[in-house]
């Protein structure tokens, strides 16, 4: 693959910065509007794959350039000069005349050949460029010296002759005229030069004549005879459009050629798409909608859309919420994803956001075959019934989260749990800079040690941590495992595994 307009791909530096805006205001929105302009910009660089050249054959006219480039040409009452103005529209017709054949020559008092016929656009342009008006010094205009090459020039019966020049110096052209009828020529005149005219550059500023008067170049009309009697045309000024109109009426079959064209497929449409449908995601929810339809679909052909590539634009959106505190939209980012470990990040949000009762809800709906998930999950019911001020309950889920896996902090819970029975109350804290785990990329809390101590107001830090589904095993919270081995379990603990009042791999 290649690209045909190559610059606009320098677009792509602002990229940096839109992924800066990406990670600073969430990527649903920033994130579809970086990967749209990328696209954009990919699409205008006309991305095309190259197919195999053909050989055409096409017939065009010998069209031959003759440059007037005699010192009247140094008049600036066409801007910036007269032959600046004819080299100009010499470099236009070469660059837009793809079928023609172009032969240049110049001419003041005698005519010279700066390139035969050629479809060489590159040397044309070449030649044009390189003519260095400065070393021209002669002041006359020879008109037939120039028709004369022209018809040399050119085998062709009526080869056409483009004539750019301010008319000359001559009161009468009929016999060029003459000469360009009885020869086949089709001659065009661009006229450069005006009625008012202008004087002309000089070392001593402006040109004079031998009397000292200064010298006043204007538009000599007299040439316009040679159009008229050999079946050509009149341009004023340098009207390039009216000049190829001109060439393309009067084509002939001068020539027939074979050119080799280059073939490309397009493929800027794709990238047009993409950026078409990343802005309807960016600001619409028709992508929710069709990410829910498609799924059965890639169900019929094997593909599962839990944890797939579906959920992941949900998975990361419910992450950056979550790691700004934004708890109850994270919630409703984890609800779009059907899978143990979505459900234990949503509860873990709501649990976050202050709604414990509807955190327990989902928490007790989460079906795991890994013990030590488990325990996690048990662990989060027993902080949401203390939250809720349920401590029988959270003694009874604390219970089954030590019985699948010790922790210390679920042992302190526990014992805090009691004490507060007998005192009657217990005053927890609300949990802050909860993080996402590097490993499993989910909600967990940073639980601290609670104060502890006798009176009134037994405090207990209750902590929210995070695991991964019954398909991956979850790392556990540092603060959960010991330095060396396992840790030992209590003597209560054991008293209670023994009467079996938990279920060891079922506490359901």
């Amino acid at each position: 693959m290649m690209v045909l307009s190559s610059l606009w791909l320098w677009g792509l530096v602002i990229i940096p910065a839109y992924w800066w805006m990406a990670r600073r205001f969430g990527w649903h929105t920033q994130g579809w509007l970086l990967f749209a302009v990328a696209m954009l910009l990919l699409a205008l660089s006309r991305p095309v794959l190259s197919e195999k050249p053909v050989t055409v054959e096409e017939a065009g006219s010998d069209v031959i350039l003759a440059l007037d480039v005699s010192y009247s040409m140094h008049a600036s009452d066409v801007a910036p000069s007269r032959l600046e103005a004819a080299k100009e529209v010499l470099s236009r017709i070469v660059h837009s005349d793809k079928r023609d054949r172009f032969g240049v020559l110049a001419h003041t008092t005698s005519a010279i050949v700066l390139s035969p016929l050629t479809k060489d656009t590159e040397l044309l342009l070449h030649l044009a460029a390189s003519i260095d008006e400065s070393q021209i010094i002669t002041k006359g205009t020879s008109v037939m010296s120039a028709l004369k090459l022209a018809r040399k020039m050119s085998h062709a019966r009526n080869p056409l002759v483009l004539l750019l020049s301010d008319g000359g110096d001559e009161l009468s052209y009929d016999k060029e005229a003459a000469f360009a009828k009885q020869n086949g020529l089709k001659v065009c005149i661009v006229m450069l030069a005006s009625t008012v005219g202008s004087t002309l550059p000089s070392e001593e500023g402006s040109l004079k004549d031998e009397n000292g008067h200064i010298v006043i170049s204007s538009r000599n009309d007299a040439i316009n005879t040679i159009a008229e009697q050999s079946g050509g045309k009149v341009i004023d000024g340098a009207d390039v459009d009216a000049i190829i109109e001109w060439i393309e009426r009067e084509r002939g079959g001068d020539f027939v050629g074979t050119t080799t064209v280059a073939r490309y497929q397009e493929l800027f449409y794709l990238p047009a798409l993409l950026a078409l449908i990343a802005l309807v995601m960016a600001y619409t929810t028709v992508w929710e909608r069709v990410a829910k339809t498609i799924a059965p679909l890639l169900a019929l052909f094997g593909l599962s859309a839990h944890a797939g590539w579906l959920d992941y634009p949900y998975i990361k959106a419910g992450q950056y919420d979550y790691a700004h505190r934004n708890y109850e939209r994270s919630a409703q980012w984890f609800s779009h994803v059907d899978s143990p470990k979505a459900q234990f990040n949503r509860a873990s949000a709501l649990y976050k956001a202050g709604k414990y009762q509807e955190a327990l809800g989902l928490y007790r709906q989460i079906r795991s075959s890994d013990p030590f998930f488990k325990s996690i999950v048990f662990y989060n019911i027993g902080n949401c019934h203390i939250r809720l001020g349920e401590f029988e309950n959270a003694r009874q889920a604390l219970l089954k989260s030590l019985t699948l896996h010790y922790t210390k902090v679920a042992d302190e819970n526990l014992r805090a749990i009691g004490r507060a029975e007998e005192q009657k109350t217990l005053s927890v804290r609300r949990e802050k800079n909860d993080k996402f785990s590097a490993d499993e990329n989910q909600p967990v809390g940073e639980s601290k040690r609670g104060k502890e101590g006798g009176g009134s107001n037994m405090q207990s830090d209750i902590a929210s941590f995070g695991a991964g589904d019954g398909q991956k095993k979850t790392e556990g919270d540092p603060r959960f495992s010991t330095s060396q081995g396992k840790a030992s379990l209590s003597s209560k603990q054991y008293e209670l595994i023994n009467q079996r009042s938990v279920h060891e791999t079922k506490p359901w």
